[in-house]
């Protein structure tokens, strides 16, 4: 079956702007995986889209997106489906017949019942749909799994590889944290030193300069009487001699 008949057949369009999915031809692989990076895991073909959990720890103020449903995922998986379409009647022609007895006046029962009498006027049996329906569930299954490998690899690139480089920073932050504490700790000290040591270079100063004071006090003291005396001495010894001449 072609890429348009297969892609209508999972794109819901009851003509209203609300519901419509508009799905655009699929995109380049490259322009795929551009797109892929980022985005949440989705389950295709469920409305619910179901978000996988890993074993990282996020940043408590990380949040990711709630799963919604991407074209590039479902163009992507669409297009596996084209690549492996059978041959001949199958799920895929089960689910164009279907669709078109939509918008016919008859309920969900008589639908399905008048779309599998339908396809097996054209040669198929309702064994071949589920088969084939099975094969197509298989094959995004593989899809899947390919898309779970990518989505490790990368996050072993780049989260695990970023969480190393966030626990190696935490490690050395802690130590330099420890040692500025260790250094606050070694300055408090010092400061304590330095206080105690310029403490005692000033009483010892003062001590130095009351003896020096104290000392030269006495000496002026001392010396002075004798040179009074001397001054006396002569002053008294003079007047003598002229007497007795």
């Amino acid at each position: 079956m072609k890429w348009k008949n297969i892609k209508s057949l999972f794109v819901v369009d009851d003509g209203s702007d609300t519901d419509k999915q508009k799905i655009d031809a699929p995109k380049s692989q490259k322009q795929n995986e551009k797109e892929e990076e980022g985005n949440s895991i989705i389950k295709a073909g469920t409305k619910n889209v179901e978000k996988k959990e890993t074993s990282i720890s996020a940043p408590s103020n990380a949040k990711a997106e709630k799963g919604q449903v991407k074209e590039q995922f479902v163009n992507h998986l669409l297009k596996a489906i084209e690549a492996n379409d059978m041959e001949g009647i199958d799920y895929l022609e089960f689910k164009n017949t279907l669709q078109s007895f939509k918008k016919m006046p008859m309920d969900e029962s008589l639908r399905f019942q008048s779309a599998l009498t339908a396809v097996k006027t054209m040669g198929a049996s309702e064994k071949k749909i589920l088969d084939s329906a099975d094969f197509y569930l298989g094959i995004l299954a593989k899809e899947e799994a390919g898309f779970k490998a990518a989505v490790e690899r990368g996050r072993k690139q780049k989260v695990d590889g970023q969480l190393s480089h966030v626990e190696q920073l935490k490690a050395s932050r802690k130590e330099k944290v420890a040692l500025i504490e260790k250094m606050k700790q070694e300055i408090e000290q010092m400061t304590k030193e330095i206080n105690s040591a310029s403490e005692k270079v000033m009483e010892d100063q003062i001590k130095i300069d009351n003896k020096r004071n104290h000392f030269y006090a006495s000496y002026e003291f001392v010396v002075n009487q004798i040179k009074n005396d001397i001054a006396q001495l002569k002053t008294h010894t003079k007047s003598t001699t002229n007497n007795n001449k």
